[in-house]
């Protein structure tokens, strides 16, 4: 059965700054040897890990993941896997538009953490301006998951995660 190429990605809660890939592809072809993966951002720019001088992160096949440690912030990325044969030329390929979003969901839960520890929680009810910066974040969160979904809108999707990421590095501001 000949290969048929696809991926996963996913992030863990706790650590946001790695992506993980996980080839889910089915069948095989004995000609493959290696796989890279492609990390674009709505630029164009590739995003690689600290001290990788490529382009792409090489990945073995002899491992069914692998984590890239890359991210500083919320990111909408092109992840493009590539399955190669011996002289490096591509043989399979798969994209997908992805929206990685850890940072500002992690944020977001602190704020409801937050919410139940309130010793008087009429308090924190009371105050519009906390509710409505709640709202905006998880809007900004939403919309740039929605500009993926549905749009297949990488540009929308980074403004969107960019004006969160606002919100949370100036949170004395807004909470």
């Amino acid at each position: 059965m000949p290969l048929t190429p696809s991926f996963s990605v996913s992030q863990t809660v706790g650590n946001p700054s790695v992506i993980v890939v996980t080839d889910t592809s089915t069948g095989s072809d004995g000609a493959v040897t290696s796989r890279r993966v492609y990390l674009e951002d709505y630029e164009g720019n590739y995003v690689v890990p600290s001290g990788v001088t490529t382009n792409y992160i090489p990945w073995p096949l002899s491992s069914p993941t692998i984590s890239i440690d890359c991210l500083t912030e919320d990111a909408a990325l092109q992840v493009t896997v590539q399955w190669l044969n011996v002289s490096n030329t591509v043989l399979y390929s798969s994209s997908s538009l992805e929206g990685f979003t850890l940072y500002n969901e992690t944020f977001y839960y602190s704020l409801t953490q937050a919410q139940a520890m309130v010793s008087n929680p009429s308090y924190i009810a009371q105050d519009t301006n906390y509710y409505n910066n709640k709202m905006k974040l998880r809007l900004f969160i939403d919309s740039g998951n929605q500009a993926i979904s549905i749009g297949n809108d990488i540009t929308s999707a980074q403004i969107c995660y960019d004006s969160a990421t606002f919100i949370v590095n100036n949170q004395q501001n807004f909470f």
